[in-house]
């Protein structure tokens, strides 16, 4: 098989049937389409063997795996295929992804990772608009550490938009258990292991946001959405290609930008759930010190009052808009 694409299931019927059909719209579409189901008590295995838009395997696991573990599921077919995509059951690519990420990738030898730009859809698959979107531009390789940066400052791309080229070999890494992280780490590491990293800037992926997903679910837990960040940047970290100097910049940055991102969240929380505001306060202060607390702060207030000044809401604003719910 030359493509194959793995989607990891559970209970996914509410959305997992336009996700089969974005597959069975493609202008090249993949040679094998395989559906890990993680023990779903829907409709999910009816709706994969009653699709007729294009032949799917459907495989359901003796026990349910968790969210990481059915993802290194997925990874098993990486040796039986030369590019392999991972497409979770809530989001979907447009008709010309494949056609379009995969001739620039087909020319690097041996393993290769390649995506391209994503957009956000509501549960209804109407276009959310990403808060920051990047404009579209040529198809581009990048170095390691163009790759890297973005992965460990938490502006990543998404796993439904990446192809991996295998090339019949097994995979080059798997997921660790780190729910809100595991797929930035995967594609950092697997970076690591590639001959080339391909960017397609054009929004070929649209990201689903609702409810029911990891991210929705996690918000109110720091372990999730504190600590698992700050590991993701203190693994990333090394693999950079850079000396001692440039690296302890890095550290910096890092620190900063992870107190930065905390304070959004605790102005988040002291609308939503302001019992939360003192322990997310007190773990990025255990995590990145005073000093990095204090400059990420200062960052955070002064863009808000230039976005005051601009009329427009900051970015705690941006986050209590609603997206994706019923």
């Amino acid at each position: 098989m030359e493509l194959t694409t793995v989607i990891p299931v559970f209970n996914g019927e509410r959305f997992l049937q336009t996700t089969l059909e974005c597959l069975a719209m493609q202008s090249r579409r993949p040679d094998r389409v395989v559906v890990i189901d993680n023990g779903s008590t829907d409709r999910t295995p009816e709706l994969v063997k009653g699709f007729r838009g294009i032949d799917c395997e459907f495989h359901q696991n003796p026990t349910n795996l968790g969210v990481i573990g059915n993802l290194n599921r997925c990874l098993d077919f990486a040796s039986e295929t030369r590019f392999l995509h991972l497409l979770m059951a809530d989001d979907l690519v447009t008709p010309d992804f494949f056609a379009k990420v995969l001739p620039p990738l087909s020319e690097a030898p041996g393993r290769a990772l390649g995506y391209s730009f994503n957009d956000e859809v509501d549960q209804h698959g109407k276009p959310i608009g990403p808060l920051h979107r990047r404009p579209a531009g040529p198809t581009r390789r990048l170095t390691r550490n163009e790759f890297l940066t973005p992965q460990s400052e938490l502006r990543h791309v998404l796993l439904p938009g990446v192809v991996l080229k295998t090339d019949f070999q097994p995979p080059a890494c798997r997921f660790e258990n780190m729910p809100q992280a595991a797929d930035v780490l995967f594609l950092a590491e697997w970076a690591l292991h590639s001959t080339a990293i391909v960017e397609v800037q054009e929004y070929l992926c649209h990201f689903r946001i609702h409810t029911f997903n990891a991210s929705s679910r996690h918000m109110y837990d720091a372990d999730y959405f504190i600590r698992d960040e700050w590991r993701l940047m203190q693994r990333i970290l090394p693999w950079f290609e850079e000396g001692p100097v440039r690296r302890a910049l890095r550290r910096v940055r890092l620190a900063c930008l992870l107190a930065a991102r905390v304070q959004v969240k605790m102005d988040l929380m002291a609308r939503l759930r302001p019992d939360k505001v003192e322990e997310f306060g007190r773990i990025r202060r255990e995590l990145v010190g005073w000093a990095a607390c204090t400059a990420g702060t200062a960052v955070v207030r002064s863009r808000d009052v230039l976005r005051r000044l601009k009329g427009q809401p900051t970015r705690a604003d941006e986050l209590m808009q609603p997206r994706g719910h019923d």
